[in-house]
């Protein structure tokens, strides 16, 4: 499950690691999220476009190339006992991302992200096995044949 600062990283560093397995044509990893990631990445996209130096076009090119290879789900798909217990998990870390959560416990897909706080959050409550580093993705795609 990727999260919005996944795809925040990318515009920052278009030609590293976390772009490169985004871009990746054959993945053998099954990319989800939430069609809130959209929303929120549209909501920053002024920012990104200047401090990227990027136009509204070219930023959203770029977004769209990014994001090819990852399957959205809406938040109707979320099962209601799924996002209240997500809520509730994440309450006092940050209640934006209760719909990652909701994923991680619905479809069991864990949640990719470089967000120390929600990680730091998560683990303290005990839920640190709900994450996957980008170098375990690493290891994933270029493991040998």
């Amino acid at each position: 499950i990727s999260d919005s600062n996944i795809i925040f990283s990318c515009f920052y560093a278009p030609k590293g690691m976390v772009a490169t397995i985004l871009n990746e044509k054959k993945s053998k990893i099954q990319l989800i999220a939430p069609s809130y990631l959209l929303e929120e990445v549209m909501e920053h996209l002024p920012s990104l476009m200047k401090n990227t130096n990027r136009t509204e076009k070219q930023a959203l090119d770029f977004l769209k190339n990014i994001i090819k290879n990852i399957t959205f789900y809406s938040k109707k798909d979320i099962l209601k006992k799924y996002g209240d217990k997500a809520e509730k998990i994440v309450v006092d870390i940050d209640i934006d991302d209760a719909p990652f959560v909701a994923f991680y416990l619905q479809y069991k897909h864990k949640i990719w992200s470089g967000d120390k706080e929600l990680r730091k959050g998560l683990t303290a409550k005990g839920y640190g096995h709900f994450f996957v580093t980008t170098e375990e993705l690493r290891q994933k795609l270029y493991k040998k044949q």
